[in-house]
């Protein structure tokens, strides 16, 4: 199986916590993107990783310098808005064959959900993935989604992880979806809720 590139996007507005550069939150005894970048350097079917940055995100992109040198690789863009920074990323990575789009706000994921998700976008034919969780395992956490989309009568939050074509990334792609039900790769941090979410399930584990 060939190694994709995995691209984190991490150059946008973002203060719903309270504070700009989201990536940078400290999470227990690290910044909140670490998490996601420890994971997909260890994924076996993960090669290049990269960090986008834009002149918003000035403090991610030394704090991801600072903590990975050369093994996570910055791209820079304008930071107009995240699609034309997302075909800018794709194109300056140099990518060829699918790439793996995520959100900087996932602290949960494991290598082995990124594998997961790999090798079942290996067993399509479809260009493009996208993963989603039910709203039900959101109930069951206590936590209430932002964006919730109605796809063929089941109410789906997307988690901010995509798998697109490289070749075909300035069009529209055909997109299938990915359902997880596994609460580490459902749950992104976009507010404080969230945030303790996860640092309590975090500290679970090191009990």
């Amino acid at each position: 199986m060939t190694k994709m590139d995995a691209i984190v996007m991490a150059g946008g507005l973002a203060q719903r916590l309270g504070v700009e550069e989201k990536a940078c939150v400290m999470l227990i005894d690290r910044p909140l993107i670490s998490y996601l970048l420890d994971s997909l350097l260890g994924a076996e079917h993960i090669g290049r990783v990269f960090v986008q940055t834009s002149p918003y995100s000035p403090e991610t992109e030394s704090c991801v310098r600072d903590r990975y040198g050369d093994d996570v690789l910055i791209l820079r863009t304008p930071g107009d808005n995240y699609v034309g920074d997302m075909v800018n990323a794709v194109k300056d990575a140099g990518s060829t064959g699918p790439v793996m789009i995520l959100m900087p706000d996932l602290p949960l994921v494991g290598s082995e959900h990124i594998d997961a998700i790999v090798e079942s976008y290996e067993e399509r034919s479809i260009p493009a993935m996208s993963v989603y969780a039910p709203i039900g395992l959101f109930r069951e956490l206590g936590l209430r989604p932002g964006t919730v989309f109605n796809k063929n009568g089941e109410m789906l939050v997307p988690v901010g992880i995509n798998v697109l074509d490289s070749a075909k990334i300035e069009e529209e792609q055909v997109d299938s979806d990915y359902l997880t039900h596994i609460p580490e790769v459902a749950i992104n941090v976009d507010s404080v809720v969230e945030l303790a979410k996860c640092e309590e399930m975090l500290l679970a584990r090191m009990v």
